[in-house]
Order: C-alpha cells, then structure tokens, then sequence
C-alpha cells in the first residue's frame, strides 16, 4: 500500500542503493503472483528495478508437493516476458534449500552470472539436505 511505502522511505532508499536484492515470497501464499508484482512496482517506484535479483521463494514445507530443483529462473515481472531472475526454494523453519540460496548469494557477490545453472555439487548438496528432492513449482 501507498501508505506503507511512505512510512518506509528511508528503509526504501537502502533497498535502491542495494547491490542485491533478496525478494522473499511466501510460496504457499494463494496471491503470490499479485503480490510479487505489487513489490516490483514499488521496487520501480523508487528506481531500484535495476538492481539484481534473487526471488526467495519460502515455506516450501508448506506446498502439496514439493519442488525437483532447488533452483531455476523466473520473470521478474511476473506476467510480462522479459529479465529472468534466479528463482530459490527454500523453508526457513525446516533450513531446507538455504544452502543453495547461499550459493546464490556468493555468486552474485563474487560477480558471477546469476542465471548461470548452479554446479551440479551445489544443487546435490541442497537437494541431499532436503528430505525429499526439490523440483520447480508448476505455473
């Protein structure tokens, strides 16, 4: 909401002279895609739709059904063709998929190409932790 943005500007501000975002969705959330763009147009807003993104995509633990992959891409603008981001699975509460987004997080640092797949020993690594094996969500 408009309001929310203004009480946060200054928050804002740090986010639009990040280096990196991290947009962490709810995954089990019955309006992730409204509200994933609804962070994209404030993200816009305020001129920080340049930066870098990774799309967090938490409480897997609470799907029906469980991703293969513990990472793939997705549009950043949900809904329009356009930039594709690197799309993380994780669960907070369970630590699931959170050593890949690590991985991700130390590419973008070290300047690596975000939408590169991860090495085959990263996704092995984080796909071992989780108890059943990660794939990509449907939609």
């Amino acid at each position: 909401p408009h309001k929310l943005v203004e009480a946060f500007q200054a928050t804002l501000q740090e986010a639009a002279d990040a280096d990196l975002l991290l947009h962490v969705v709810d995954a089990a959330s019955p309006v992730l895609e409204e509200q994933r763009a609804e962070v994209e147009r404030v993200l816009a807003e305020i001129g920080a739709d340049h930066i870098p993104q990774i799309v967090v995509y938490n409480k897997i633990d609470r799907l029906e059904s469980m991703p293969h992959a513990a990472q793939d891409l997705v549009e950043r603008h949900p809904g329009q063709s356009g930039e594709m981001v690197p799309r993380v699975f994780v669960s907070a509460l369970e630590g699931l998929g959170l050593d890949t987004l690590r991985a991700c997080i130390a590419r973008a640092a070290s300047g690596q190409d975000l939408k590169a797949p991860l090495a085959a020993a990263s996704v092995v690594a984080a796909s071992a932790a989780a108890a059943p094996p990660l794939s990509p969500l449907a939609g």
